[in-house]
């Protein structure tokens, strides 16, 4: 053998003693240095922990319809070195999920991951598009998917199930806990595919279903009252509105609509979160005239006025400082009953008997019927409102005389549904509330009715609820019910805004609020329509909704005229 050989011969000895050094250092940092690390990934990626979904429980409306529950559904993952083309697979995909073609490609190919979730809650046929695909690595699992038949029925009541599958909003969010159950858990050895070993070891804790709500809510007053505030919001123009109709002897909400609404099997698709809140109970506005109602409660209960009593209803009354409280339109009504200043919708009037109450009887007795505190009802987000007492940086002689009129004073409409179906009841405060049974299992939960506290006498209501009738009767022919008396107030309130009232089109909040019949009271209504262009004014904008919704309720309860149809006054009405 010649030196060259020789030399060559050393130099491949030397790389193979090399390159098997480098082999075996790799091995023995594999197997020992590295052994324990990747053993431990290993067998994390063969042991998966999966948290199991608990069946959510239905809500039924009062009739027993199904209102919100759960459905089959499933959820689509990829474990990711098992996906031999990551491309195609995204192509594939991409349509049926819902998700851009890049957007599941660049999942698929993101370092580091062993397993990562594609598209959740899949409706059962598209589960078999994708398992009819049998695409390596792709995994489908098992997840319920919370649906509402009846689409943006009730919606803000009821809130929905986010992508983690806790309710928000509405009644999904208040009852979570109560309608979600406890999630299970499933530790199990997987195969390749991700599917767990039926022989492996593994450890299943099962899922406890959620409890069953049944509502207050009747789906028939419901539709009632939600197809009738869209047909008004359209006729006038407006921006929205809110129905509320309440059973004055227990509190028991029977519906509740609010107009701009949403529909939670597609709340991805909002793109204003305003829209989920529930504005009967977490939105405040000034009242208006319909606060009159609860004025003349307090003058009448405290003795310092009777329907009978006169005051001279002039266009104004001037302040000590000068300031003048004018009526609306500047009218001029002269000499009047304190059923005339209802009838009349006097602002001179209503402060004449807060001057004679005193600001300690008024406020006290405001307090008394709920304003400035939440009512109680089981539903999340609910305010307080604004009541400005004497010594607070709000109030001001001024304001105690406007808060008269409801002006300066901020309430929800469930506060005033709620006190003035306390004068509906004979003078007692009723807690509202929308869930009346919780059906768990076997066990089931009865919500009674709940008195707060007595607010004015029995006498006061009963006089009180007469006068209201000779209010209603003294409306327009098409606001009236034939047949039926009811006791009612309409409000047309001003707007505040940053530099004092709003002035123009769509300025005001119209309203009426009523309950009846008056012989032996079951329902409280408030219709508010908020911003109407055809009309400013709660009669006209308000009106003609208030007494559909009552005729309608009528009828459906098979509650009897208490007089004859032809019997009615005549013609009456403002503006």
């Amino acid at each position: 053998m010649n030196g060259l050989s020789a030399r060559r011969l050393r130099v491949l000895l030397a790389a193979f003693v090399l390159f098997s050094g480098a082999v075996g250092y790799r091995v023995v940092s594999f197997a020992v240095l590295q052994g324990p690390v990747l053993a431990q990934r290993a067998e994390a990626f063969r042991y998966r922990e999966d948290i199991v979904p608990a069946h959510r429980g239905d809500i039924l409306d009062a009739r027993g319809r199904v209102l919100a529950t759960d459905i089959p559904a499933d959820r689509v993952s990829a474990i990711v070195r098992q996906v031999e083309d990551p491309h195609r697979t995204a192509q594939l995909l991409a349509p049926l999920i819902g998700r851009s073609a890049e957007d599941i490609e660049a999942a698929l190919t993101q370092p580091g991951r062993e397993w990562v979730v594609l598209q959740r809650q899949l409706d059962p046929e598209v589960s078999a598009q994708i398992r009819a695909l049998e695409l390596p690595g792709i995994v489908l699992d098992p997840e319920p998917k919370r649906a509402y038949p009846m689409g943006d029925f009730a919606s803000q009541v009821l809130g929905f199930v986010n992508w983690e599958y806790r309710g928000a909003y509405g009644l999904e969010a208040a009852y979570d806990s109560v309608v979600g159950g406890i999630p299970g858990q499933l530790v199990g050895e997987r195969d390749l595919a991700g599917n767990v070993i039926a022989l492996g070891q593994s450890s299943w804790s099962p899922p406890k279903d959620g409890a069953t709500l049944v509502l207050t809510i009747d789906s028939a007053v419901q539709y009632l009252a939600e197809s009738v505030l869209e047909r008004t919001i359209q006729e006038q123009r407006a921006a929205g509105g809110t129905i509320i109709v309440m059973d004055v002897r227990t509190g028991a909400i029977l519906a509740m609509a609010n107009r701009p609404s949403f529909d939670p099997n597609r709340f991805t698709a909002v793109s204003d979160p305003a829209l989920f809140v529930n504005r009967s109970v977490s939105a405040t506005y000034e009242p208006g005239s319909t606060f009159k109602v609860i004025t003349m409660a307090l003058g009448l209960d405290a003795g310092v006025v009777t329907p009978q009593t006169v005051v001279d209803g002039g266009t104004y009354r001037e302040l000590p400082d000068g300031t003048r409280i004018y009526n609306a339109l500047l009218q001029e009504f002269g000499l009047e009953t304190m059923t005339e200043v209802l009838i009349h919708s006097s602002n001179v009037g209503a402060m004449e008997v807060v001057d004679r109450l005193g600001p300690e009887r008024f406020y006290d007795g405001v307090e008394r019927f709920g304003f400035g505190q939440p009512s109680g009802v089981d539903l999340p987000g609910e305010v307080e409102g604004i009541v400005n007492r004497p010594g607070t940086a709000g109030w001001s002689l001024t304001t105690f005389y406007t808060n008269a009129f409801g002006q300066g004073i901020a309430v929800t409409p469930l506060q005033l549904v709620v006190a003035v179906s306390a004068i509906a009841n004979g003078g007692v405060l009723m807690r509202p509330y929308i869930v009346q049974e919780i059906r768990d299992g076997q066990r089931i939960q009865v919500t009674e009715p709940t008195t707060v506290r007595r607010v004015i006498r029995e006498e006061t209501a009963r006089t009180l609820s007469e006068m209201l009738a000779e209010v209603m009767d003294s409306y327009s022919t098409r606001f009236r019910i034939p047949g039926y008396r009811i006791a009612a107030k309409t409000g047309t309130a001003e707007i505040p805004g940053p530099h004092g009232y709003e002035r123009g089109e769509g300025a005001t909040i119209a309203s009426v609020i009523g309950y009846g019949p008056v012989e032996n009271p079951r329902f409280c209504v408030l219709v508010k329509i908020d911003r109407p262009k055809g009309s400013p004014w709660g009669e006209r904008a308000a009106g003609p909704a208030f007494a559909e919704v009552f005729r309608q309720l009528l009828l459906l309860y098979g509650i009897p005229p208490s007089q004859p149809v032809d019997s009615v006054a005549g013609e009456g009405g403002r503006p």
